[in-house]
């Protein structure tokens, strides 16, 4: 039978399914997404962004190469350009009288059409500007010239027609021969059927080298160059690699071309040995150096130097000396057609890319890459580990490493190419890693979230879900202490809880209180206040204790107030569900009061919890105790009576002395909020009588308490406040009371 995951396992697999399946599903989309032309030139970009950094710390060129410009000072002498032949045959004249040769001068310029075929130029020798060329170059130990390769883009009919030409020129007499050692298909070689060459007279003179070199489709930028072009089924050297040849001594047949180990090796006589890194279609990646680091001098410049020298024996200045150097001349003037972009340039002499080639294989200064299949293992093996390993980590920790392991590999990027000249993938690895990890931490955002959710309804069960957010958001509190807080303090109490609860079930008297409750916890909850706690039957609750519900002193003592006469509402409306199934009905006193307190986190380490604690804290649980010596259900402090304004219909109930306390304190009865005086027993009018008489009472003038209370009587005679006022008033208009006496009611208990 097979065997099935352990349920552990599969909930093991479900908790980290996202870190598991999250780095595939990116790999398969960096596949997707390296195939688009926004990847590539993301790529690119980055690429030359290293070529500019490392820029200033690169090497000199080799010093026997020296790029002789033909620049706006040269056509301005010269005259316009293109220049008529006798300008390059008379160049490499005075080079010859001077005796200064130069080991090779390659002209990075095409020679292909007859001059004197359209303009019938002659020399006062009567030889053409070809044939001057062509008998210059050939008293030179080396000169190269330029073939380009061609891809017809006409009709079938002039395709083949072009082909037919470029097989009689491969026939003509030449000093260039073609690569006959290639290992592999030629055919996957950059070429075509079709090419131009250098004039016939040129050919049997001088060598030539293919100057293609198409920029990149992306960026138009060249970062590769073909080394190697075919023509037909024949393999010949690049212009580069012509040069590279007659300064290395290497013969055409000693040049070994194995495409599928991507090299091109050269030999010379003395058996060294260059080995020169190639792609699979004989293309080679440039390692652009700065253009200031090759030697350079102008064209018309040089041809005076020689000139002079050749002539006058004047001196040559040290740019101008030239023997034995490997002389480039190409078009570096602005506004000519052979310019393009680099790395470093944005409109570069296309020159660089030949001087640049030859200078990279004389100081084995290659390109090199970090192979993929190695970037994918090691993004791979990164990105699980830092999703695993901060799968539980704080939020801060779960953002910083990441940035700080893109930060990392940017850097490792940038110094192993300047240090090594070696290129990894920066673009994929970085975006596809930031956007897993970002991933990750919405999910942990999100978990986050589910999980304060999730508190919210379970402690919200136990703690008022005011604190429960408040806790969450600010989780420092959790710490023991706490702050001072003006708070306004509210303690209810279920009147004759043991006669109440003595014949109940215990599992019917924690379902009738967990009834009550919720009615009397939703009432503090609607009024913006905190549930602290539950003592027996009791409830203890507090406005102003957590800042953010708190809405300013004198709304949370009025909060705490429409609190207390919303349970007295939801109390009469359980008493009429409960006398409808039998049960008795229910009564509560409420006390509340106001007063600096301590809003802490108490307890110990290990367990804690937040209440506040102080003085007013006391005095609200006495005055709950004290409705029962009033008969009322709803007493305040004379300092929530300040907080109310006149926004609430009150009255007094007395001038009490609390147990273990000096000076005596008005308590008042809160009868509704003015907003909803129908639901009040008593009349603005009624209350108005009953303070007067109330006020008569406390001056000692017991005749007119007493007139006042009967008054009052009524409309309330049943009113307990009513009935003992008018009865001492009755009293001490007979007997007067002592001399001390201040109206006050002392309180033998707590």
């Amino acid at each position: 039978m097979a065997k099935h995951p352990s349920p552990s396992l599969i909930d093991w697999m479900k908790e980290r399914i996202y870190h598991l399946l999250a780095p595939i599903v990116a790999l398969g989309l960096v596949a997707l997404f390296q195939q688009t032309r926004v990847a590539q030139m993301l790529e690119y970009g980055t690429v030359d962004l290293r070529f500019e950094m490392r820029a200033p710390f690169d090497p000199p060129a080799d010093s026997r190469l020296v790029l002789v410009g033909i620049d706006q000072k040269s056509i301005d002498h010269t005259g316009a350009w293109p220049w008529p032949r006798n300008i390059e045959a008379d160049f490499l004249k005075t080079i010859i009288n001077a005796g200064v040769n130069p080991h090779t001068v390659a002209f990075d310029l095409l020679f292909t059409d007859d001059y004197d075929k359209f303009h019938n130029y002659k020399s006062t020798s009567g030889s053409n500007y070809d044939a001057l060329l062509a008998d210059a170059a050939g008293q030179l130990p080396s000169v190269v010239t330029g073939a380009l390769s061609l891809t017809p883009e006409h009709k079938p009919e002039d395709e083949l027609v072009a082909e037919s030409q470029t097989q009689v020129e491969l026939a003509q007499p030449s000093l260039t021969a073609s690569l006959p050692n290639v290992r592999g298909d030629v055919t996957e070689i950059v070429g075509s059927n079709v090419a131009i060459f250098p004039i016939r007279s040129l050919r049997k003179q001088s060598l030539f080298g293919f100057v293609n070199d198409e920029p990149s489709p992306i960026d138009g930028i060249r970062h590769t160059i073909p080394l190697l072009i075919h023509v037909k089924d024949k393999v010949y050297p690049s212009f580069a690699l012509q040069i590279l040849c007659q300064m290395l001594n290497v013969d055409p047949d000693k040049v070994e071309i194995d495409l599928p180990d991507h090299a091109v090796k050269l030999k010379n006589s003395s058996g060294k040995t260059w080995t020169i890194p190639i792609d699979e279609r004989g293309e080679f990646s440039i390692n652009y150096r700065r253009e200031d680091s090759f030697q350079g001098i102008s064209f018309i410049a040089l041809l005076s130097s020689l000139g002079d020298y050749a002539e006058h024996k004047i001196p040559l200045p040290q740019e101008a000396d030239v023997k034995n150097k490997v002389l480039l001349i190409g078009q570096t003037a602005t506004g000519l057609t052979d310019l393009g972009p680099t790395p470093l340039q944005s409109g570069s002499p296309l020159v660089y890319t030949h001087l640049n080639v030859i200078n990279n294989v004389l100081h084995n200064d290659y390109l090199s890459f970090v192979p993929w299949q190695w970037v994918v293992l090691g993004w791979a093996l990164v990105t699980w580990t830092t999703l695993f390993d901060l799968r539980k980590a704080p939020i801060f920790w779960a953002v910083f490493l990441p940035v700080a392991v893109v930060v990392f590999y940017a850097f490792f990027a940038f110094v192993i190419f300047g240090a090594w000249s070696l290129q990894i993938a920066l673009v994929w690895p970085i975006l596809s890693y930031g956007v897993v990890n970002f991933g990750a931490v919405v999910l942990r955002w999100r978990e986050e979230q589910r999980g304060k959710q999730q508190l919210k309804q379970i402690f919200g069960r136990m703690l008022p879900s005011g604190l429960v957010n408040h806790l969450l958001d600010h989780p420092e509190n959790l710490n023991l202490g706490g702050s001072m807080r003006p708070v306004t303090i509210l303690f209810s109490d279920i009147r004759d809880y043991t006669r109440f609860s003595e014949h109940i079930d215990t599992r019917e008297l924690v379902r009738q209180l967990n009834t009550y409750f919720e009615r009397m916890v939703g009432c503090v909850e609607e009024s913006r206040g905190t549930l602290h706690k539950f003592i027996g039957d009791a409830i203890m609750a507090a406005w102003g204790d957590i800042p953010a519900l708190s809405l300013g002193v004198e709304e949370d003592a009025r909060n705490a107030v429409r609190s207390a006469l919303l349970m007295r509402r939801r109390l009469y409306d359980l008493n009429v569900e409960r006398h409808a199934v039998a049960q008795n009905p229910l009564r509560i006193g409420i006390g509340l009061n106001h007063g600096d307190v301590a809003a802490a986190q108490i307890g110990a380490s290990i367990r804690s919890e937040f209440t506040v604690i102080g003085d007013p804290v006391n005095i609200a649980s006495r005055l709950e105790g004290m409705t029962k010596t009033f008969h009322t259900d709803l007493a305040i402090s004379e300092s929530v009576r300040l907080l109310l304004a006149d926004l609430f219909l009150v009255r007094r109930l007395g001038l009490v002395l609390l147990k273990g306390k000096t000076k005596p304190t008005v308590v008042y009865e809160v009868l509704a909020e003015k907003t909803d005086l129908l639901k009040s027993a008593w009349t603005e009018e009624e209350v108005t009588l009953y303070e007067q008489a109330f006020d008569a009472f406390m001056a000692r003038r017991f005749t007119e308490a007493e007139a006042g209370f009967r008054a009052c009587e009524k409309n309330h005679p049943y009113d307990y406040c009513v009935k003992r006022y008018l009865e001492v008033s009755r009293e001490f208009s007979t007997h007067p009371p002592p001399d001390n006496w201040d109206g006050r009611i002392v309180m033998e208990t707590k």
